[in-house]
């Protein structure tokens, strides 16, 4: 009876990700640390403690792992445009996305790999079809919050949302960058800067001084 009821008390061993995530965790990782194309899927086998065959079992090829991530991504992403949607304002909603993104409040890949994706994109057709359908959800929300900014007089009337969801995503993407490159820059805790900075780009102009025509 005492070694039954050891043997009842004894912990469960923790049980392992499935295989699935331990591929995409493990390919994470290598990506992040030799590049997409300094890559094999031998290496990706060994990081994921998982033999040649049960990985191509899940997927094919490399393409279809990073095709994965960005996949998976969309859930992250909604938690972003989440921010948005329920900021006071549209420079306080980026301002929210950036710090949830860079303080990892809101976990995304792209984080690290962002650099390594969008160069992948621009070679690879079937990743960019990918790349572009997920990229255009966000896109939407972001233009959607921007002309209802313009509707209240938060954002000039007069700029184009086209055009300047561009030079958004440019900012993005250089912070994207910038985090690869200074790991150690705490660009969460800059982000209220960052916001001031747009939110003069963005401004109405000013209204010209009266003139005073009882003098």
């Amino acid at each position: 009876m005492a070694a039954i009821a050891s043997s009842a008390a004894a912990p469960k061993a923790p049980s392992r990700p499935d295989p699935h995530r331990r591929v995409l965790d493990a390919a994470i990782t290598c990506f992040t640390r030799n590049g997409f194309h300094g890559t094999s899927m031998h290496e990706i086998c060994a990081e994921a403690g998982m033999s040649p065959g049960g990985l191509y079992r899940y997927f094919p090829s490399k393409d279809a792992i990073i095709i994965a991530i960005v996949e998976e991504e969309r859930a992250a992403r909604a938690s972003l445009m989440a921010c948005l949607e329920q900021a006071p304002g549209f420079v306080a909603g980026l301002v929210a996305m950036g710090d949830a993104l860079f303080s990892g409040a809101v976990p995304m890949a792209c984080v690290e790999l962002a650099p390594e994706i969008s160069a992948e994109a621009a070679r690879n057709p079937v990743l960019k079809a990918k790349f572009d359908e997920v990229e255009a959800e966000m896109e939407e929300v972001i233009r959607r919050a921007f002309v209802a900014a313009q509707a209240r007089g938060e954002v000039d009337p007069a700029l184009d949302p086209d055009l300047a969801l561009v030079m958004i995503n440019a900012i993005g993407d250089g912070l994207l960058l910038r985090s690869r490159l200074e790991p150690d820059l705490p660009l969460a805790t800059l982000m209220p800067l960052l916001g001031e900075l747009i939110a003069r780009m963005l401004a109405p102009p000013a209204a010209p001084p009266s003139s005073d025509l009882t003098r």
